[in-house]
């Protein structure tokens, strides 16, 4: 398989993933089976992603665009000048005037 669920598996990884699931310790247990019966909730995350599938992967990818959008908002009001409960913004006369200030100046405000 070239990737999982839309997640690229490098070639490297291959050989490690087949022998982390098949390859047997001196025990007769592989590598994945003494982790995933470390604990509980390997069980019930895995059984999870398998019933879920691909639809987490695309809550996951809708979640990450929309917190990065959050981040972005966020990012242009912290230290615009803009009051956010007015939505007017306080200009600094002793900004330069520069075009690019200008144009980030009038993007913050929309």
């Amino acid at each position: 398989m070239d990737s999982i669920y839309g997640i690229k598996v490098p070639e490297k990884d291959k050989k490690n993933l087949m022998e982390y699931i098949f390859k047997p310790d001196t025990d007769g247990n592989t590598k994945y089976k003494k982790d995933f019966e470390k604990s509980r909730k390997n069980l019930i995350a895995s059984a999870y992603f398998m019933m879920k599938g691909d639809s987490l992967i695309d809550l996951a990818k809708k979640e990450g665009k929309k917190d990065a959008l959050n981040n972005f908002k966020e990012s242009l009001t912290k230290n615009s000048g803009i009051n956010k409960h007015s939505k007017k913004q306080t200009i600094n006369t002793n900004d330069s005037n520069s075009i690019w200030e200008s144009f980030t100046r009038n993007f913050r405000a929309a």
